[in-house]
């Protein structure tokens, strides 16, 4: 073994001892607090053979899947890559009526489900979003489908998730929902199509995803990225397309922070409740603390360790009641005065997706009819909205937009 690799586990091993730190599985899989219900099919981690890289030793648990009893064990080491036989006590014992057929026929089942659903909620809200339904009007067919489809995505992978769960992997369902919309609302931007109603009607649904698939919660995924660079895991599908959402924001910016990210939507939310906000100010503060945090957390998840656990983000949308929830709440509530403080300060992702936006090809800009009245940069939470300022920081919130008394000043393009 190596010598880097000894001081890393020993290291590990001393802070989970001390009840210091959780192991990076455990906090990112949604699953993974309180047992493993799928062992060997981590779509998160994996070592460079990919075999399952389980560090989770915090707890132990049992699950009953296809009439077969699961029992997730702890281990010695937090580092320790396990063959699934070694760690896994299976009774094949099956219950009458179960087995491979009925496996296939409850996933079927399951594709049907949320194919019909999907198509039932794309036609309705498509005519409803023409008539201008619930005071949401899209004349153009083009941005009317979009919206549709981005929205009626959303609820029908949440309602196959809830009427026959784990048949399609919940991370699945997460990444589907995040990829497809990020590239949704870029067009819709694009379009002109997504005024403030619109865009905090997409936050909510976004936001019960996150409830609802707990999966993909930025910044909880942090530790898998860092453990592929170091070689003590390797791709996923989950990084895999977490690394492609970050890509993206270099040719359409930050849709996916605006509009698809759980933990964002709902700061969005909370921020839009009136009463009285804070402003950051000029001065860069937040991206300066963000930075440190980001340095901070890159270290830590070298020795398996992810410090975003404490943010209490998964404990609050898992509705789990423990000091974390608590947290998690007191970051929603301070987000209704300050705008959007995890993104900004916290998040170790919003560290790489500012990078990808400030050369971002599509982008909010200004074009010749602007008159220069800066209503835009009055209601700007983080001051992007000059004709100047870097659009790192500029999460699509639609504020600008809203407030330009020309229409076609401020369009989003390249």
């Amino acid at each position: 073994m190596h010598t880097t690799t000894r001081i890393r586990r020993t290291l590990a091993t001393a802070l989970l001892s001390l009840g210091l730190a959780y192991p990076a599985c455990a906090a990112v899989c949604p699953k993974g607090i309180g047992g493993c219900t799928s062992p060997g099919r981590c779509s998160l981690f994996t070592d460079t053979d990919g075999n399952t890289l389980c560090d989770y030793t915090g707890r132990s648990g049992s699950s009953t899947t296809g009439g077969s009893t699961q029992s997730v064990l702890p281990t010695e080491s937090p580092d320790t890559i396990h063959d699934t036989t070694a760690q896994v006590s299976v009774s094949t014992t099956p219950s009458p009526g179960t087995g491979a057929g009925t496996t296939d026929l409850t996933s079927s089942s399951a594709i049907l489900i949320g194919a019909l659903t999907f198509a039932i909620l794309a036609t309705v809200l498509y005519f409803a979003f023409r008539k201008g339904i619930m005071g949401l009007r899209s004349q153009q067919p083009g941005p009317a489908g979009a919206l549709s489809i981005l929205i009626a995505l959303g609820i029908s992978l949440m309602v196959t998730h809830n009427l026959i769960p784990d048949t399609i992997p919940v991370m699945t369902c997460a990444l589907l929902y995040a990829a497809t919309g990020s590239l949704l609302t870029a067009y819709l931007w694009h379009a002109g199509a997504l005024s403030r109603p619109i865009i905090l009607v997409i936050a909510a649904v976004s936001v019960a995803t996150g409830f609802v698939l707990l999966a993909p919660l930025m910044p909880l995924e942090f530790a898998a990225v860092v453990s592929i660079g170091t070689g003590t895991s390797g791709p996923t599908l989950a990084t895999g397309i977490i690394l492609t959402l970050i890509l993206l924001a270099i040719i359409f910016g930050r849709t996916f922070c605006g509009h698809l990210c759980p933990v964002g939507s709902l700061q969005e939310l909370a921020y839009a409740v009136p009463g009285k906000k804070l402003v950051y100010g000029r001065t860069g503060w937040p991206e300066w603390i963000r930075l440190a945090v980001f340095i901070i957390a890159t270290v830590a998840a070298l020795f398996l360790v992810d410090l975003m656990e404490y943010t209490g983000l998964y404990q609050f949308f898992s509705l789990t009641l423990t000091a974390g929830f608590w947290i998690g709440l007191g970051l929603v509530l301070i987000s209704a005065f300050f705008y959007r403080p995890v993104c900004r300060i916290l998040c170790p992702f919003g560290m790489l997706f500012s990078l990808a936006a400030a050369c971002s090809r599509f982008r909010l800009r200004r074009s010749g009819s602007c008159i220069g009245c800066d209503n835009c940069t009055k209601v700007c939470p983080v001051n992007t909205a000059g004709g100047r300022d870097s659009k790192r920081e500029c999460y699509l919130c639609g504020r600008c937009t809203a407030a330009c008394p020309i229409r076609g000043a401020l369009h989003y393009g390249r």
